[in-house]
């Protein structure tokens, strides 16, 4: 068993740690990364497009558990050690009982769990972004807490229920292909 870490972007880009413009100046930020927080397992570094970021997911701060043919065995949308921890126990002792010869029978399950938040911590890795990155958050977070980023999805939903009214339209159809 092997654990990685993926570094995808910046996710909250400031004057000091911005946008990556380069795939080198992504590896120095990883590099950067690994040193800061004494990150001592193997950091595999995405493309500039995002390619594995958006194959995952595109979450901020993810945690997966593969298994043989990279089928997915855990999945959590915000990485907790505590609860990863018990994921892996939990899949070793079924490894364990498997090879003792125990008949076992796969099923999914879900949990919503609840993570620490470090006000102070988070605060300061924003600041050693840059200024920009706290200003662009805390307008975020303002944002939020008026319910505006539920706008775009009130949006999408309007616009979808907005075009499932709408006559279907088949290519070759003489107003398809005017663009009407």
């Amino acid at each position: 068993m092997q654990a990685v870490f993926l570094y995808v972007r910046e996710a909250h880009p400031g004057e000091h740690y911005g946008h990556h413009e380069s795939f080198a100046q992504k590896l120095d930020y990883a590099r950067e990364f690994q040193r800061r927080f004494d990150v001592r397992r193997p950091i595999l570094v995405d493309d500039l497009d995002g390619t594995a970021h958006t194959a995952f997911g595109r979450l901020p701060n993810m945690t997966y558990i593969l298994g043989p043919g990279n089928r997915v065995l855990f999945r959590c949308d915000w990485t907790d050690a505590e609860i990863t921890r018990a994921a892996l126990d939990y899949l070793l002792a079924r490894r364990a009982d498997r090879r003792s010869g125990a008949r076992l029978a796969p099923f999914y399950a879900e949990m919503a769990g609840s993570r620490w938040v470090d006000d102070a911590a988070f605060t300061e890795g924003l600041e050693r972004n840059g200024p920009r990155a706290v200003t662009e958050f805390t307008e975020a977070k303002a944002r939020w807490a008026r319910g505006e980023h539920l706008g775009s999805l009130d949006r999408r939903r309007r616009d979808n229920r907005d075009t499932e009214h709408a006559p279907a339209r088949m290519p070759g159809d003489r107003k398809h292909a005017q663009g009407d």
